[in-house]
């Protein structure tokens, strides 16, 4: 690992990336084949939305007790209830997958596995950077999940091993892909009992108030910012096969459009350091927030296939720039007795947009299909790329 990290050792940073990707791939493999599996049980686009917010539901009341939970005992406890979660998620979908009441208990219970892991990664990755190597530390990290990301949907091609005779568009295997799951989780919970606790780990003070937080200065704009680049991400999941469907295009190629949204996103993390360093960090918030909306918002239009894909990795580019950004922006912005704090705040803000998005656009798909709602998170992107220019334009 880069000298760039303080603290640990190599086989633990590696361990945490590794832990970091498959978090991903789980929630991005199965929760896309949740999504399918509702639209073959004859469930439309509101039932869609309403597996969404269940994802981010638990965790919008778990989001600062969790941040609690990790000063107080370290980031292992907060890995491990994380692996738990995504194994009783997965037996959930073996035990009663073709409830769609039941999938929507999975999708609420890989929302806390995702929650507690991602609180604890994040805890952990915070407290071994170096404060002038911010953007660097934190790109690595996201360059992991985004690695996830791109490799879950890779799970749609997975079709049941007795194909139903004569279909010729099979939808994929929600049994044989939970059961790859199940694996992957196992492998997780080794890897959290495995990482060792930063020098962060233990703290029990509270690093001061959420709410006095909230008044400072570009917190707001951070964490809307935040909130709705991770929302739309989830939004494209769980709308891209309700589009394609609506137009006929198969499961494989919405595999290939979530697949070219994940590499543009690792191609993002790559550069990132350049970018800023050549940019600064305002201009690239800015821009890459713009740029993010624009794609969204050409979905609705009647594009070719080739066409979306490329729009897929438009937005994966530029979305993949916003994130590990707002990460750096929050921890600039807060003194180091507030970090705490501010990871669960934003954790918060995060839940709270992909609990009320998806809601809203469950309303909206009813009336307009998957397109308007492409366009109306869009224009969230948009109203995100105004709000950066709170951004500090430190280049460290």
């Amino acid at each position: 690992m880069s000298p760039r990290f303080q603290s640990g050792t190599d086989h633990a940073h590696t361990s945490l990336l590794v832990h970091a990707a498959l978090v991903q791939v789980l929630s991005y493999g199965l929760r896309a084949a949740i999504a399918y599996e509702m639209l073959a049980l004859g469930k439309d686009g509101a039932w869609l939305g309403y597996s969404a917010a269940a994802f981010a539901l638990p965790p919008l009341l778990l989001a600062l007790p969790s941040g609690a939970l990790v000063r107080r005992f370290g980031e292992r406890t907060s890995l491990v209830i994380g692996a738990v979660a995504f194994v009783l998620a997965i037996l959930v979908v073996l035990v009663v997958g073709e409830n769609p009441l039941g999938l929507i208990a999975a999708s609420a219970l890989i929302g806390c596995g995702v929650l507690f892991s991602v609180v604890g990664e994040q805890s952990w990755v915070m407290s071994v950077a170096q404060g002038g190597r911010l953007d660097f530390a934190f790109g690595m990290y996201t360059l992991a999940t985004s690695t996830g990301q791109m490799l879950g949907p890779l799970l749609l091609l997975i079709r049941p091993f007795t194909p139903t005779p004569g279909a010729l568009n099979t939808a994929p295997a929600l049994t044989e892909i939970a059961w790859l799951c199940f694996g992957g989780a196992v492998i997780i919970f080794g890897l959290s009992c495995g990482i060792p606790p930063s020098r962060a780990g233990g703290r029990a003070g509270t690093g001061g108030g959420a709410v006095q937080l909230l008044r400072s200065p570009g917190v707001p704009a951070a964490l809307y910012t935040s909130s709705i680049v991770l929302t739309s991400l989830d939004i494209a999941i769980m709308y891209l096969p309700l589009l394609a469907e609506s137009r006929g295009i198969s499961a494989g190629w919405v595999s290939a459009m979530l697949v070219a949204r994940g590499a543009a996103t690792m191609l993002s993390r790559l550069t990132l350091s350049a970018m800023t360093r050549r940019f600064g960090r305002r201009p690239v918030l800015i821009g890459g927030s713009g740029l993010a909306g624009i794609a969204l918002v050409s979905f609705v239009l009647p594009l070719p296939v080739p066409a979306i894909l490329l729009a897929c990795a438009l937005y994966g580019f530029a979305a993949g720039t916003v994130q590990p950004l707002t990460m750096s922006w929050m921890t600039l912005i807060t003194t180091l007795d507030q970090r705490s704090t501010a990871a669960s705040l934003r954790l918060l803000g995060n839940r709270i947009g992909q609990t009320g998005v998806p809601l809203i656009a469950a309303g909206i798909s009813s009336f307009g299909g998957a397109g308007s709602v492409f366009t109306a998170v869009g224009a969230g992107l948009l109203a995100a790329a105004a709000l950066s220019r709170a951004a500090p334009n430190d280049t460290r």
